[in-house]
């Protein structure tokens, strides 16, 4: 419903607007006449002025609609492992100083695992050695 509001508003808007800048233009025109007043030219000017508030308020609420319906959604997965026969965990140590890794210090960048080692500060991307 709040969408529906903002373009009616917004049609009001521009309704209101384009007539102000159109009735500003013939003051404006009329101005240059024999028979007008140079005074009209200043008429027109803030009608045309206002007029282009009125246009800039209803692109404003135009752009309010259409930001009101995108919605970001974000969806976390979790993956289960599990892992077949015994399987042995091992301490991961820093290659570099060889101090005890957790898996906080562990994060995935661009779809690799990087290490950043809270003893030494050093951080690099971790590879797994071939088991056989």
């Amino acid at each position: 419903m709040g969408k529906t509001l903002l373009y009616i508003g917004a049609g009001i808007l521009f309704l209101i607007g384009l007539g102000l800048a159109i009735l500003g233009g013939f003051y404006a025109i009329a101005s240059t006449s024999a028979s007008g007043s140079p005074s009209w030219l200043t008429f027109g000017l803030g009608f045309g002025c206002v007029g282009i508030l009125f246009l800039a308020g209803g692109a404003g609420m135009v752009y309010a609609a259409v930001r009101a319906g995108k919605t970001e959604v974000v969806q976390q997965v979790t993956m289960k492992v599990d892992l077949p026969g015994d399987t042995k965990i091992s301490q991961i140590t820093c290659r570099s100083c060889g101090g005890a890794l957790k898996p906080e210090n562990i994060k995935m960048v661009a779809g690799a695992p990087m290490v950043e080692c809270p003893y030494c500060g050093t951080t690099y991307q971790m590879t797994e050695e071939p088991k056989w």
